[in-house]
C-alpha cells in the first residue's frame, strides 16, 4: 500500500509512525531520497506546499493509496490541494492546546482542504470544537506517532525520579515543578535525550515524572507505559481520554497541585514494590490497548475502511464528550473557540486559577472551559489577582456606565469585534483596562487571527497585602 504522509518533523524528531512499507515521507525538514533501485523515500518540499507539484516530484508510476497530513497549530508543514489527490485523505490535528489561536487556525484550514476525514491525536478534549463545525468524520487517535523500542520490562530499579523532555519557557509549569522537585532534595535526574535512550532511562528509574504542556494526553505518557515506567503525570481533564484508559495507582500515578505531586513523589520513592507493580500493570495495559501495531491497524481501519466504519469510529471517539453533539455556525463557534484558546494560554503561562463568567454567558459556552486542568470554573473569585472573567461587550458598557471596578485581573471579551470595541474606549479607560493581548503574544499576522473574539484586557486588581 503506498501512503504519503506529510509533516513538519524529522527522522530524529516524532518521525512518522510506519503505516507501510511504501511509505513516503514528505515535508521541510526531509531530504530527497530514493533506495537504490529508486522507490521514492522521501520529498523536501517549503512549509506551505501544492500537493499537485509533489506528485510531479514522485515516480510517475506513484499512485497512493492514502494520503495523510500531520499538521499542528504552528503550521510547520501545510498541505495545499488536498482535493486533487487521487486517494483517501485523513488530517491528523495536533497541538491544539497552547499558542495564540491554535483551535480557530486549524478550524479554518480544516474548512478549506476538506479532507476526507479527521483526527485530533494529542487533544481530544478540542475534539469537539471540529464536530461543532459539521467537519465529519472525526475521530481520535492518541499518540499515533509514538515508536516502541522493545526495551525489556526491568525488575529492578534505582530509587530516584528521571525527566526526559523539554523545560523551555513554553513549558512554565513543568520547569517549576521539576525544580521543586529538586529544591525539596528529591532525588532527580533530568535533561534532554534520543526518545530511544529516554525509554532505557523510564525502565530503570523508580519513578518518571511528567507534566502535560497544557491539559494534553502529551506522547511521554505513552513512551513512558511503553517502556515499563512507574509514571508519576499530572491529572488531566475527564475529556483528555486519560482517566477513559488508564486507573490512577493501577496504571500510573496522577497528582494534581504542587504539594500533593511532593507528598506522591515521597511516598512512592518509600515503596519500591508499589512502584514495580503499578509499572508492570501500566506496561501491560498500554500494550494491550496502544501497541504499535494496534495503533497502526486501528487507524488504517478509520482511514480506508467504509463510510459506516468510520461514522462509528467517531462516534466512539465522541461518546465520552457530550459537548461534540452539539453544532454551531461558523461565526459563534469562531467567536467561542477564540475566548476559549485565550483562557487557555493564560493557564499555560499560570497565571490565572480561576474562570468566572457573566450572566449573559450560556451554559453551552460554559461548558467550552470545563476541560481546563488547572483552572477552577467559580460562581465568585476567591483571589481576584489569578482569575478571569468572561464576559460580553453589554457587560462592559454596563461596568463602565455604574462605575464598577472589574472583579477580575483579566477580562476576556466573548464576543468583541473591532467596530464595538471603538466606541468603548472612553469606557475602558475609565475601568483603566488595558489592551494585555500583548501578554499571549498574540501575532495578527499568524493565519486566522482576524481580530474578533477572545479579546483579553488586564485590569487593576486590589489585593490585600496584609
Amino acid at each position: 500500500m503506498r501512503i504519503l504522509y506529510a509533516t513538519h518533523g524529522h527522522s530524529s524528531y516524532i518521525p512518522p509512525l510506519p503505516l507501510s512499507a511504501e511509505q513516503v515521507i514528505i515535508g521541510p525538514n526531509y531530504p530527497d531520497a530514493d533506495t537504490p533501485d529508486g522507490r521514492p523515500l522521501s520529498r523536501r518540499t517549503g512549509q506551505e506546499f501544492d500537493m499537485r507539484l509533489v506528485l510531479r516530484t514522485l515516480p510517475a508510476d506513484f499512485v497512493p493509496d492514502l494520503f495523510v497530513a500531520l499538521v499542528d497549530a504552528w503550521f510547520g508543514s501545510v498541505p495545499r490541494h488536498v482535493d486533487s489527490l487521487p486517494c483517501p485523505t485523513v488530517l491528523l490535528i495536533a497541538d491544539t492546546h497552547h499558542g495564540a489561536a491554535p483551535v480557530t487556525d486549524l478550524l479554518r484550514y480544516a474548512r478549506e482542504e476538506r479532507y476526507h476525514r479527521l483526527s485530533v491525536t494529542h487533544d481530544p478534549h478540542h475534539l469537539h470544537w471540529f464536530a461543532k463545525a459539521g467537519l465529519e468524520p472525526v475521530a481520535c487517535h492518541l499518540n499515533l506517532n509514538v515508536r516502541d523500542f522493545g526495551v525489556p520490562f526491568a525488575e529492578q530499579r534505582q530509587p530516584h525520579i528521571v525527566f526526559v523532555g523539554q523545560t523551555s519557557s513554553q513549558h512554565s509549569r513543568r520547569g517549576r515543578l521539576l525544580q521543586l522537585l529538586i529544591e525539596q532534595g528529591l532525588p532527580v535526574s533530568a535533561g534532554a535525550d534520543a526518545t530511544h535512550n529516554a525509554a532505557k532511562r523510564y525502565a530503570k528509574a523508580q519513578l518518571t515524572f511528567n507534566c502535560s504542556l497544557n491539559g494534553d494526553l502529551n506522547m511521554r505518557v505513552f513512551e513512558a507505559l511503553s517502556a515499563g515506567a512507574c509514571l508519576l503525570t499530572d491529572r488531566l481533564a475527564l475529556a483528555s481520554g486519560l482517566d477513559q484508559h488508564f486507573t490512577d495507582g493501577q496504571h500510573l500515578i496522577t497528582y494534581d497541585d504542587d504539594q500533593d505531586l511532593l507528598d506522591k513523589a515521597r511516598y512512592y520513592l518509600a515503596r519500591p514494590d508499589d512502584c514495580l507493580a503499578i509499572a508492570r500493570a501500566g506496561h501491560e495495559r498500554y500494550q494491550s490497548l496502544f501497541s504499535e501495531s494496534r495503533r497502526r491497524q486501528t487507524f488504517l481501519d478509520y482511514a480506508l475502511g467504509d463510510a459506516q466504519q468510520a461514522q462509528q469510529c467517531a462516534q466512539a471517539a465522541q461518546q465520552h464528550d457530550p459537548r461534540s453533539n452539539e453544532r454551531c455556525d461558523p461565526d459563534t463557534l469562531e467567536f467561542r473557540a477564540a475566548t476559549y484558546q485565550t483562557i487557555q494560554e493564560l493557564q499555560r503561562l499560570e497565571l490565572i486559577r480561576e474562570v468566572t463568567f457573566s450572566e449573559r454567558i450560556p451554559q453551552q459556552q460554559r461548558a467550552d472551559f470545563s476541560d481546563l486542568n488547572t483552572v477552577r470554573l467559580s460562581t465568585n473569585a476567591s483571589d481576584p489577582s489569578r482569575t478571569a472573567l468572561i464576559a460580553t461587550v453589554a457587560d462592559l458598557t454596563e461596568m463602565a456606565a455604574s462605575r464598577t471596578p472589574c472583579p477580575a485581573r483579566f477580562l476576556v471579551l466573548a464576543n468583541a469585534t473591532m467596530d464595538s470595541l471603538i466606541p468603548l474606549g472612553m469606557a475602558m479607560m475609565s475601568l483603566r483596562l488595558q489592551d494585555a493581548n500583548p501578554t499571549i503574544q498574540r501575532d495578527p499576522s499568524r493565519p486566522g487571527w482576524r481580530g474578533r473574539g477572545g479579546w483579553l484586557f488586564t485590569a487593576p486588581v486590589a489585593v490585600d497585602a496584609g
